[in-house]
């Protein structure tokens, strides 16, 4: 009997614990809450490949530059001579013994070539990085005007101040005593400025280009207040130009630096104040070249031709087209019928025509000794406007 009674209390308690169980079962699948979201699985994403251009060794962008071009005119221009040997005056520049020789480092005087140069070199590393050339902080201009407190820059300009100026020109007139600035002389002859990159910069401060008595010409060219140097607008190992400077100041598309403009004068007189001052100088230079060969036609009696390629660039226009031909462009067609007029002129217009970046280095210097050549040799320039 107990033992009955004992199995049914356990049935009891066994229904009870059930019954709750289930109440827990139903309250919990009735509760509102809702179950937690699954986390949603991050996004792959591709990692942009970094793009790090290689830099370019000193080496690999003077191997770029003329400076290294072995086959270059330059270079080569006395292979064929006899004696195959660059002459003293121009070994300093076209030579790697030349320029070493005149900066000294050979243990020669300074300043000065001694030797002919041996055929077959360029500008090499040492020739600008050397004991001499890393002091050097001056050059004296072929004007004989100095310039001192210079930088690395100073190495440029011994190569690139050019091989005349305004005294060079009245010194070959004086020569010849003309009391008449159009009278034609067989023994005047054209005089050649060279490279003159280097000095344009400077303007009258070096008088490279020819100066005419009475006028005011642009010295320093500044930016800003600043002199920039040939080396923070070229590359010193490429010499290529470092367009990204220019644009720190001016707005251009970025790619021809002709485009600049500072000036809104319009030096040209052709209505265009957008085009850049490169476009502006073209105009009164190509004026100055028409009015250089109407003179010699009209005034000497010789018509006249230049070619920039060929040395020494004027020539006797022989079929009187006003045009270079190709039988018109040798040393024996060359110009002699000067007259100091035409000297002068035709030593600007040349000076012009060999400093690519004359338009950067000194527009105002180049726009006036253009003007002013412009009108000495008789030229229009009623509508033009000298800064």
């Amino acid at each position: 009997m107990a033992t009955q009674k004992h199995s049914s209390t356990r049935r009891l308690w066994l229904t009870v614990a059930f019954l709750l169980g289930a109440a827990v079962i139903l309250v919990a699948c009735s509760s509102s809450e809702t179950p937690p979201t699954p986390a949603t699985p991050a996004p792959i994403v591709e990692c942009p490949t970094a793009s790090i251009p290689t830099p370019v060794s000193f080496d690999d962008l003077w191997k770029s530059s003329p400076h290294a071009d072995e086959k270059a005119e330059a270079f080569i221009h006395w292979d064929a001579e006899d004696p195959q040997e660059i002459p003293v005056a121009c070994a300093r520049c076209h030579s790697r013994t030349g320029l070493l020789d005149f900066l000294g480092v050979d243990g020669s005087t300074v300043g000065v070539v001694d030797t002919p140069a041996k055929i077959g070199t360029t500008i090499t590393c040492y020739v600008c990085h050397n004991e001499a050339s890393l002091i050097l902080e001056s050059v004296t201009f072929p004007s004989g005007k100095r310039i001192g407190r210079l930088g690395p820059e100073a190495r440029c300009i011994t190569c690139h101040e050019g091989r005349a100026s305004t005294e060079t020109v009245n010194d070959a007139i004086a020569k010849v005593a003309l009391t008449d600035d159009d009278s034609p002389s067989a023994e005047l002859a054209f005089v050649n400025s060279h490279s003159t990159s280097g000095a344009t910069p400077f303007g009258t401060d070096a008088q490279g280009a020819f100066e005419y008595d009475g006028k005011s010409y642009q010295g320093r060219f500044v930016r800003g207040g600043d002199f920039f140097t040939c080396i923070r607008c070229h590359d010193q190992h490429s010499l290529e130009l470092k367009v990204e400077t220019c644009g720190e100041c001016h707005t251009f598309d970025g790619v021809d630096v002709k485009n600049i403009r500072v000036n809104t004068t319009d030096f040209d007189g052709d209505g265009n104040t957008v085009e850049g001052v490169f476009y502006e100088i073209e105009q009164i230079h190509s004026d100055l070249y028409a009015a250089i060969q109407a003179y010699a036609r009209n005034v000497v009696g010789v018509p006249i031709v230049f070619n920039p390629d060929t040395h020494p660039y004027f020539f006797i226009d022989t079929n009187n087209n006003g045009l270079a031909d190709a039988e018109e462009i040798n040393s024996d067609n060359k110009y002699i019928n000067w007259t100091p007029r035409l000297l002068r002129a035709t030593y600007n217009y040349n000076y012009v025509s060999h400093d690519a970046g004359a338009f950067a280095h000194n527009s105002t210097y180049i726009l006036q000794v253009l003007y002013d050549s412009l009108v000495d040799i008789g030229g229009v320039a009623s509508s033009l406007t000298r800064p």
